[in-house]
Parts: structure tokens; sequence; C-alpha cells
């Protein structure tokens, strides 16, 4: 079976979710989001060959199930997510793995003009930072930039290495 690589948001976690260490096995339903949805392009690229349409919306892989945002193409590319608040989570099937590894995402948000309150991503202020557990609260620390506006850094979730529940070698699509 594939390692996924699928992103926890820290107000998914944080509202309904409790920290998980590596190791646990979980059972998520998930959502395929592209690049409308936020999805940053260099995280799409461990599921890029691996999915594949499902029918009714969704998208699969060996082992896995997920939700489409928008409709599915022939090849499926984008970033897989933990769903609990979205449209449809109920009408997906659980997938189902061993949580092989975590990273915390921590992403830099800077003031879109000086004097504002509002916050727009920096490109390329992304970073992963290897964890044990998925924290259940997470980090925003504010400092100025260079150019002295307000800059912050903020945890926004957990990149997760999801792999065949139990250690097994295989799982059937849409566990």
């Amino acid at each position: 079976m594939a390692l996924w690589r699928i992103m926890y948001d820290s107000r998914q976690t944080e509202c309904c979710g409790e920290p998980i260490p590596v190791g646990d096995e979980v059972r998520w339903r998930l959502m395929l989001r592209g690049p409308h949805e936020g999805a940053a392009p260099e995280t799409w690229q461990d599921n890029r060959s691996a999915l594949e349409p499902a029918g009714h919306g969704l998208v699969g892989g060996p082992g896995l199930t997920a939700l489409c945002a928008g409709k599915p193409s022939a090849h499926p590319v984008g970033l897989l997510a933990v769903e609990t608040h979205g449209p449809g989570p109920d009408d997906v099937p659980e997938t189902a793995g061993t949580v092989r590894s975590l990273q915390v995402v921590v992403e830099g948000y800077a003031v879109t003009r000086a004097g504002g309150r509002t916050y727009e991503p920096v490109p390329g202020e992304r970073r992963p930072r290897a964890a044990d557990t998925r924290p259940k609260w997470f980090g925003d620390t504010a400092e100025p930039d260079r150019a002295d506006r307000g800059h912050r850094r903020t945890e926004t979730g957990v990149l997760a290495g999801l792999g065949a529940p139990g250690g097994t070698a295989t799982a059937r699509l849409g566990q």
C-alpha cells in the first residue's frame, strides 16, 4: 500500500480531534482539494500518480477513498485532507490506516497593507516540522518582517503519512 500524505487542518483537529501519536490506527473521511481550495503545489506530488476517479464524485487509490472538490478529472491531483465539517463527509467511506509519520505545518502570513489587519500567505513560507504526536492546540507567533510590516508564523495543521492498517502490505479501496 502507498504511504499517503494527508493534511489534518488545525481548525478540524482543534474542534473535533484528539492528539494522535505516530503508530496509532485511524479511520478518516477524506477530501481531495485542488488549487482553488488552497492546496499548495508542493504537497501534491506524492499523491499524483496513484489517484483515479471512483464514481459519484469520489477518487480512490490503494486503500483510500476521498471526496473530490469539484468534478474529478481523469488524473486527479490535489491535497488529501481530513474532512469532518465539509460537504458530504458522511457520504464518503472512511479510509483506515496507521499513522507512520507526522509533520506540523508552519506557514508565514504577512499584512496585506501597512497598518492593516488582514493577513495573506507568504509564498515559499511553508515549512514542516517533525512531530511524534499531532497536537491538540496549534501555535501562532507575531513578529515584524524586514519591511517592519506585521508578520505571523502559524501552525496550520499536520501532514500525516498514512500507511496500511496494522502494518499490512495491502488494503482494499474504500475501507
